[in-house]
């Protein structure tokens, strides 16, 4: 395992930006509701380091021997539970008998389980720790000596594969689309499930991401599209920069963005497109959600944590056709072709720094900047990381509802007090204040 990781800017994949309704949503079957004044999501005091994120870096540090404290390469799985909860890795152990590397869990989960093939069982509880590489980043430990009872298996296996946010599961991805002025805090404007697929040549080093993404609601009626950009929240001398040999989308190659300083492609030019304001209203007929196949093939393996971030590296939305105009999950850094006109307008406060593009070229240096969030330090953005075993899905805010009060109140006390981590789950939501259809049956990938 490296020693000297790169610094990281602070993960924030819960994220949300906040805005109010310059976005033009129609009428549907009646004049949309209005809602009710009861309280606005900003008086909530966010805490000094609140990251937004439903999901930890997580270090393994994990060792199998044998009886005699030999080193055994063996194959192994490791599940959030095991029979019955999610697969997360299919891992190799090294020839020294060690297994190290940095993965991406979901904030709730206290405790994993490592499979072995002959069927054996281990648990490893989590412990939480600060990761000082990693600019002191709330993470955790997975740790533990391994001793195989079968001893004399090897591996066999040429690939290792990681899954986000595990095996057949799907995290979800809500943007506001108001950016950069206030909102109304539903988080339906643009809604993507995902699943990724990792396949690794070694621990480290990424030959391939495969991603499903589900465009499952719009709660806006703009011509909003779906971009990926590969860089981080901070550089140095220009790098890290990976060697992507081509990207395509439903099996069409797609062409790198031109004038970049970091390639960036944009996914889904027009959701609109494809499917209009949709999926909102409780009362509005359910349009089956519009899958889209995503594969990365990198010319050259990708350094994960350095030359990549698994597992969305950094995904944004451009608002209504404007190139310009990104939203990204907070923390993160925009593209070269942001403009930066809209810096410390409407509710924004991010730091002009970030968006100068002179800021991208090499002997520059970025390392955790304030970037889309109020000045209060609300988000306009989520990543919801849900790794649930089953067929379960995050269920939005119907339209025009704050998400503090479709989850109240764990959402409020997620924000104010840092728990409960699972605020997301399905004992939470308020009947009524969340849109329930999902595809009947769910996606395939999750059976």
């Amino acid at each position: 395992m490296k020693k000297d990781f790169r610094k990281l800017s602070v993960l924030a994949m819960l994220s949300f930006l906040i805005v109010l309704s310059a976005c033009n949503k129609q009428e549907i079957n009646n004049d949309p509701p209005q809602k009710e004044d009861s309280g606005k999501f900003t008086d909530l005091e966010v805490p000094e380091g609140f990251s937004w994120s439903t999901a930890k870096p997580t270090v393994f540090d994990l060792k199998f021997q044998d009886a005699d404290g030999i080193p055994v390469s063996t194959e192994f799985s490791i599940y959030t539970s095991y029979p019955d909860g999610s697969k997360l890795i299919d891992g190799i152990a090294n020839d020294d008998g060690t297994y190290e590397l940095r993965y991406k869990i979901a904030s709730r989960n206290e405790s994993l389980v490592v499979v072995l093939p002959d069927g054996q069982k281990e648990s490893i509880q989590l412990e939480e720790i600060q990761l000082e590489d990693y600019n002191n980043t709330d993470g955790f430990l997975a740790q533990k000596e391994i001793t195989c009872k079968q001893p004399e298996f090897k591996s066999s296996r040429a690939v290792t594969y990681q899954y986000f946010p595990a095996e057949g599961q799907f995290g979800t991805l809500c943007f506001e689309d108001t950016w950069p002025h206030q909102a109304d805090y539903d988080f339906n404007d643009v809604l993507i499930d995902y699943n990724v697929k990792g396949t690794y040549v070694n621990n480290w080093t990424v030959s391939r991401i495969d991603m499903v993404l589900y465009l499952r609601a719009s709660g806006a009626s703009s011509h909003n599209g779906l971009g990926i950009s590969f860089k981080h929240s901070w550089c140095w001398n220009g790098y890290p920069q990976a060697d992507i040999a081509t990207i395509k989308v439903n099996g069409e190659t797609i062409n790198p963005e031109s004038g970049t300083v970091y390639p960036s492609y944009i996914l889904i030019p027009d959701i609109e497109e494809h499917q209009p304001y949709y999926n909102t209203f409780a009362d509005q007929d359910f349009r089956d959600p519009i899958r889209f196949e995503v594969s990365i093939e990198f010319a050259t393996p990708a350094e994960d944590w350095w030359e990549i971030e698994m597992p969305l590296n950094n995904m944004f939305i451009i608002i209504d056709g404007e190139r310009g105009r990104e939203l990204h999950l907070p923390d993160y850094i925009p593209t070269s072709l942001a403009d930066p006109s809209f810096v410390g307008t409407g509710k924004d406060d991010s730091n002009p720094y970030a968006f100068n593009p002179d800021n991208f070229k090499d002997s520059k240096m970025m390392v955790g900047f304030y970037t889309y969030k109020t000045e209060e330090g609300f988000p306009w953005a989520l990543d919801i990381y849900f790794d649930e075993s089953g067929d379960n899905l995050f269920r939005y805010p119907v339209e025009f509802m704050d998400i503090r009060e479709a989850y109240y109140p764990a959402f409020e006390n997620w924000v104010m007090y840092w728990w409960p981590w699972d605020w997301y789950l399905p004992e939470h939501r308020v009947e009524g204040k969340v849109y329930e259809t999902i595809p009947d049956p769910t996606y395939p990938e999750m059976d």
